[in-house]
């Protein structure tokens, strides 16, 4: 950790510039993938001796996807049941023949939370940092330098498997993952022509504010279940071919300056994608070194990603509301803010839609368009953004606002859960003939028939 400390050093001390010609300049480092590359060295095998599920295959040396997890600021209690829940989808629920690697990264919640989750699951590539370095970072060492797999799943430290409390449990949902894969290998076209890259296993609102083209119509798609990519090429499987019929939604980013659209093509949350694409990308800005402000990293990354990229969402209910759980989400949002930020764009320093436009060819085109009006403050200031420091100060004073509201969320979460399961529990106490009775769309159901329901 020592080793890797020193040349986290040398990367905020002697970042290369970003050369443009404007007198306007952005410095983003290229010591970064050294920095990671030697951060990565200190990642660890977790083999607990029990551990809270084991896995059928550990370590998996050929997987087809990467279970990607990125938590921070002392949120191991989130990651904790996001872990587990993750794993049981993947050892009850998927294709057995679906093969899966998981990497972790902890942005310093210390050692006292990390070793819990070192000492309860079973990970190929973990390493918890000894201090904050950020969502980039974080991210990327996550896509490109400790995953393997062909594919990743991004799920951060708080998007939860819907389990059958919070939604039926369809053949389709149960084989979220291997049905996402499979669908991406049929490689899918946008209008434009721009590549799908992946599947968004989360609800979305695009519909609410996208328009065709943007938003395309509802296509159907036949793909192989048991035809999935590893690094050993194709899969080498015996068994019957496993066919469906799946019907898909492709949604794009819009390319021009419109902030509405940028999210069409990426999400940091329960977004599944073909690594090679994202690497493809290039790397998240806002690493250490990186002059660059950390509010605006996923949004940069996303209108990025849609310069070349798309994305689908897949429908795994009987419903293709993309907006509602049970149409087309795998996992949900369990999680509030991190408190590593100010929670409203206008507490920020420095704060200009031109952030999302840095290291494209529109950027210095557009800051040329807007001059004053753009809203980038000084070069000094922005030099601030090297140093982690900045960050802290940016965040300290709305880091208890930000606490408050996640324990807020977090208690009304339980108490929805916790009222669901008296409902279970009331029902599963209660006189059958009286349900039948009392409620008209029950009353031909048996006994066990009112029970799964």
């Amino acid at each position: 950790m020592k080793v890797f400390q020193a040349f986290l050093l040398i990367v905020w001390v002697l970042p290369n510039v970003f050369c443009i010609e404007d007198p306007f300049e952005v410095e983003l480092s290229q010591m970064s993938d050294f920095s990671r590359f030697m951060a990565a060295q200190s990642s660890r095998v977790a083999t607990p001796s029990s551990s809270v599920i084991r896995r059928r295959n550990f370590p998996e040396q050929d997987p087809h996807v990467c279970l990607a997890f990125l938590s921070c600021c002392g949120r191991t209690d989130l990651l904790n049941h996001t872990m587990a829940a993750a794993i049981h989808h993947m050892e009850e629920d998927e294709p057995k023949h679906l093969r899966y690697e998981i990497a972790w990264v902890d942005n310093g919640s210390g050692d006292d939370l990390t070793s819990k989750i070192m000492e309860s699951y079973q990970i190929e590539q973990a390493l918890p940092l000894e201090q904050n370095t950020g969502l980039a970072y974080g991210m990327n060492l996550l896509i490109q330098n400790l995953c393997t797999a062909p594919y990743i799943l991004l799920l951060e430290e708080d998007w939860l498997y819907l389990d059958d409390i919070v939604v039926e449990q369809t053949p389709r949902r149960k084989a979220a993952i291997a049905t996402a894969i499979a669908f991406s290998e049929t490689n899918q076209t946008a209008y434009d022509g721009r590549q799908v890259m992946g599947v968004f296993l989360r609800p979305e609102t695009y519909s609410s504010f996208m328009k065709f083209p943007f938003i395309d119509i509802w296509q159907e798609a036949h793909v192989d279940l048991m035809d999935l990519p590893s690094n050993s090429q194709k899969e080498d499987c015996t068994g019957e071919p496993m066919l469906e019929n799946i019907n898909f939604q492709i949604a794009c980013s819009d390319p021009s300056t419109n902030s509405k659209y940028i999210w069409g093509s990426y999400t940091n949350g329960a977004g599944l994608y073909k690594r090679s694409s994202l690497i493809d990308v290039g790397r998240m800005y806002g690493e250490p070194g990186d002059a660059f402000h950390d509010r605006y990293v996923e949004s940069n990354y996303a209108y990025r990603v849609g310069l070349k990229y798309c994305h689908a969402s897949i429908q795994l209910g009987s419903c293709e509301d993309i907006s509602k759980n049970e149409c087309t989400a795998a996992f949900y949002h369990i999680g509030g803010g991190r408190g590593t930020r100010p929670m409203k764009a206008s507490d920020s320093k420095c704060t200009s839609q031109l952030w999302v436009f840095v290291g494209t060819p529109i950027f210095h085109r557009y800051l040329k368009l807007m001059g004053e009006k753009s809203g980038m403050c000084s070069m000094e200031k922005i030099q601030d953004f090297k140093q982690l420091r900045a960050k802290e100060e940016d965040a300290a004073e709305y880091r208890e606002e930000v606490e408050e509201t996640n324990r807020a969320l977090f208690e009304k979460q339980n108490a929805e859960k916790n009222k669901i399961l008296e409902q279970v529990r009331m029902l599963r106490n209660a006189d059958k003939d009286a349900i039948r009775g009392h409620v008209e769309w029950m009353s031909k159901l048996t006994d066990e028939e009112i029970l799964n329901e």
